[in-house]
């Protein structure tokens, strides 16, 4: 868990209770600072983060994700839609005026698509719920190169996972 407060990471520790805190690994760092273990991880999990980045910070943590996974390894990506039902290709923007009282930015999936391509990664699937979208993806590589593609248990439950199958 990456959590640039070590008090929230300290309620994340107490909210998974001491067994299963001591199964993960918490890191107190910002997102934009963050340079994990290369080849370390099979998924990498980024969920509801990149709305706070600027883009050429988000190609940066997509980039470095990358490089973490192990052959075979999956990117999820899970973030927020623009609300504009009509015309989805614009962005929103929030700031601590606002509704959420926050500063973030809600891009639309095609921009998203751009980035992933900016930060060399491939698409393997995608899900739209209500308000998110969430996506699987993988490093670029050699299309016929089974040996960079995640294996079909790996994709099928992320995907369930995706669907809320898995919990």
């Amino acid at each position: 868990l990456v959590e640039a407060s070590a008090s929230l990471s300290k309620q994340a520790r107490r909210y998974l209770g001491n067994k299963r805190a001591q199964r993960c690994t918490f890191v107190n760092v910002r997102l934009e600072q963050l340079e994990p273990n290369p080849r370390a991880y099979g998924l990498v999990w980024l969920q509801w983060v990149l709305q706070y980045l600027i883009d050429e910070d988000v190609v940066s943590l997509l980039r470095a994700c990358a490089g973490s996974l192990v052959r075979g390894g999956v990117l999820v990506v899970k973030e927020n839609r623009p609300a504009w039902r009509t015309k989805s290709n614009r962005f929103e923007l929030d700031t601590p005026a606002g509704p959420n009282e926050r500063f973030d930015i809600t891009r639309p999936d095609e921009h998203h698509r751009f980035l992933f391509s900016a930060a060399g990664l491939r698409e393997l699937h995608s899900e739209h719920h209500d308000e998110t979208t969430a996506w699987l993806l993988v490093p670029a590589a050699d299309p016929s190169s089974c040996q960079d593609s995640p294996s079909t248990s790996a994709v099928n439950f992320v995907v369930a996972s995706l669907n809320g199958i898995v919990s």
